[in-house]
């Protein structure tokens, strides 16, 4: 064999060995075709579990949405006017019930019994009747207003107010009025159609002036 003829054979077993340059199909042995090919199997494995997610998070929610409704508190069982109604027998209340002067002391334990009821009535009546002529050696008043109330629990018949009260006392004993503040806690009974005060219980004192 030639020289030329050698030559002419290595050439031609070369341009078998090459891909054709039109040729657009890639060895599936390749590097990059295995990488191409995991991404794809990739994409699909990550796009799958978004629908099985979605739904629980929507039966979730759903099951949250049910269970608040469910629990949700009922309805009070004081109508709104009843509410103010025992909020204002506590104030006007706990006013005429602590408040006295020894020139009304009859008209002022008439009151008492107006607005309270129960033990809570019997005992500020024996308390003011019982020191009378105490009181008017002394010449003593007491004022006493409301500072704060609010209700904090009610039914049909029961009330229970929180309030702070200040009382100013005078007495020909003490040429300066005494000035003081309490917390108490304001016990409604509703008897006949009226809220009446059937108990007092002092939660502080909330300073003197």
């Amino acid at each position: 064999m030639t020289s030329e003829t050698h030559a002419c054979a290595l050439a031609e077993e070369e341009s078998l060995a090459s891909p054709a340059p039109g040729d657009e199909r890639a060895d599936e042995g390749s590097p990059g075709a295995v990488g191409d090919a995991a991404a794809d199997r990739s994409r699909g494995r990550l796009s799958l579990p978004l629908v099985p997610i979605l739904v629980a998070l929507l039966v979730l929610l759903l099951a949250a949405i049910a269970f608040l409704w469910l629990t949700r508190p009922g309805e009070s069982a004081v109508r709104t006017d009843d509410y103010a109604e025992a909020l204002q027998a506590a104030r006007s209340g706990v006013v005429d019930l602590t408040s006295f002067d020894h020139l009304t002391l009859d008209d002022d334990i008439e009151q008492i019994r107006r607005v309270a009821t129960g033990d809570l009535r019997e005992e500020s009546v024996a308390e003011l009747d019982g020191r009378r002529q105490q009181i008017t050696d002394l010449q003593a008043v007491v004022n006493t207003e409301v500072v704060g109330a609010g209700v904090t629990r009610a039914d049909g018949d029961d009330a229970t107010v929180l309030m702070v009260i200040q009382s100013t006392q005078e007495s020909a004993a003490s040429p300066q009025a005494q000035i003081s503040r309490y917390r108490i806690q304001v016990d409604l009974a509703k008897e006949d159609g009226r809220w009446l005060l059937s108990g007092i219980t002092g939660t502080g004192a909330g300073g003197d002036d």
